[in-house]
């Protein structure tokens, strides 16, 4: 369990703070990948990505094709939710927040030097993330110059944290809201 019912509410958002640090960078831990939810008009539009970067004022950093629909989505409308799961811990986190696609170059660049070799082939692909081809081999045609071009950063800055703890004596929820960058914190019905 990441939390009990005698853990201070101010513990628990340091502990939920702690294993996003971890998720982002041990490749082994359960909060690496997250489901990130963002909207296509009026429809959720949900996909795994893999948690790059965790700031500790909770904000939380993806990568992704520049020619992605998830960018275009974030472009048109800002808000995204994310979700956790710790299997071993049976701790569920859910965040909701502010998408941004990050467009300053020097922290592209940053980051993108960071990238291994073999994961930036990712982001070399000739034709971008959907486009229908006849044979799934066209897909793989790259551009092996290892450019940054449609390489993009995905910032998520939280608004609502909510943790669901699930244990045999009694689930535990308790929900975070960020007001006026001050964190308030309610315990829900689980």
């Amino acid at each position: 369990m990441l939390f009990t019912s005698s853990s201070s509410e101010k513990e628990i958002l340091s502990i939920i703070s702690k294993q996003l640090l971890l998720g982002s960078t041990d490749a082994r831990h359960p909060f690496r990948f997250v489901n990130l939810c963002t909207l296509d008009g009026n429809q959720p539009d949900s996909r795994y990505v893999v948690l790059r970067e965790f700031k500790e004022d909770l904000a939380l950093f993806f990568y992704t094709d520049s020619r992605s629909e998830k960018v275009a989505q974030i472009n048109k409308n800002p808000n995204a939710a994310l979700l956790f799961y710790h299997p071993i811990e049976r701790c569920q986190v859910k965040i909701g927040g502010k998408a941004q696609i990050i467009t300053n170059t020097e922290l592209i660049k940053e980051h993108w030097n960071n990238v291994q070799t073999e994961a930036k082939k990712g982001y070399q692909s000739v034709l971008a993330p959907k486009t229908a081809v006849s044979q799934p081999e066209e897909g793989w045609v790259q551009e092996l110059k290892y450019q940054s071009k449609n390489f993009s950063i995905i910032k998520v800055r939280a608004k609502q944290i909510e943790c669901l703890q699930l244990d045999d004596e009694g689930h535990l929820r308790i929900g975070f809201n960020k007001k006026q960058e001050v964190w308030q914190s309610t315990w829900l019905v689980p």
